[in-house]
């Protein structure tokens, strides 16, 4: 069971890590499964790359981060947003699994053992055919994972509860900051109160095209398999699909868009994409992709 004064361990050491990447810092307090020993000193159990990364990270805490990282969650908690780490049990299974993991989740809902059958769904102009798609994954039972930072986004959310689906919101900037909601803080109260809104960022962070990136991340992490609906070459759908092939999270994609758009042929070159024919093929490939995972998995 992690502690308050884990969480606050990882949120202190993820503070310190301020020139390299976040997940490095994940792995190392994963590793050694308690921050707490890290900022102790004990490296137990770390390869020489990790070791040398916790050192690092260790050297550069500030007298008062502990406190400081209290001080944050408790706030923040007052405000109906709880802290998950790479140390909780609540960590979501799927993002767990990415090597790219983040240290922290600030949530405004609530994470459930469903999620296991997430899928996202991403595009980038047509609305309609996204919105189809939630409405039949939420329909047979699959958490819908989408951003929130388009009207389509925004729509596949809607789709998913309207039919009594789940969803997962993940915000390209902090829980806290207006601009990380926008115009969509109504659909996003929607969706914490049957569902979850997920930020890996601190809480006041401005939306950038980092976090943007950071974003695609999160949302192939948490998810079992992407369905792309449409996009163009070199745009948002296509980004995300290459996090998720790099993650290993299989991708779908409609006959469409196969049909029209080379970079699909040529970011699924090595495989880990599937054409389906309609929704119905959708959910049916989506369903026995995760049956097929329970199966071969082993504890």
């Amino acid at each position: 069971m992690c502690t308050p004064e884990e969480r606050a361990a990882v949120l202190a050491l993820t503070r310190a890590t301020s020139d390299r990447p976040w997940h490095h810092t994940s792995r190392v307090v994963t590793g050694r499964r308690s921050a707490k020993a890290l900022m102790d000193g004990d490296f137990t159990g770390l390869d020489e790359d990790d070791r040398a990364h916790a050192i690092h990270v260790v050297t550069r805490l500030r007298p008062g981060d502990l406190t400081w990282a209290g001080h944050l969650i408790a706030a923040m908690r007052a405000e109906g947003v709880h802290l998950v780490t790479v140390l909780d049990e609540s960590y979501p299974g799927n993002l767990y699994d990415a090597y790219n993991r983040q240290p922290v989740l600030w949530i405004r809902g609530r994470l459930s053992a469903q999620d296991l059958r997430a899928v996202a769904v991403v595009g980038e102009r047509d609305a309609g055919h996204a919105v189809q798609a939630a409405r039949a994954l939420a329909r047979a039972g699959s958490t819908v994972v989408a951003g929130l930072r388009s009207d389509l986004d925004a729509a596949v959310h809607e789709a998913a509860l309207a039919c009594g689906g789940r969803t997962i919101a993940v915000l390209a900037g902090g829980i806290a900051s207006p601009a990380g909601l926008g115009q969509y803080a109504t659909v996003a109260k929607e969706i914490a109160t049957g569902g979850a809104v997920v930020s890996p960022f601190w809480p006041d962070t401005m939306p950038s095209d980092e976090t943007s990136a950071l974003s695609r991340v999160v949302i192939s992490g948490l998810a079992g398999s992407l369905y792309v609906v449409d996009g163009r070459d070199n745009g948002l759908s296509q980004r995300q699909a290459e996090v998720a092939l790099d993650h290993g999270t299989h991708v779908f994609v409609p006959h469409s868009l196969h049909q029209t758009q080379q970079w699909v042929a040529t970011v699924g070159f090595r495989g880990g994409i599937t054409v389906v024919q309609d929704i119905d093929d959708l959910t049916r490939q989506t369903v026995n992709l995760i049956d097929m995972c329970r199966q071969t998995t082993t504890f």
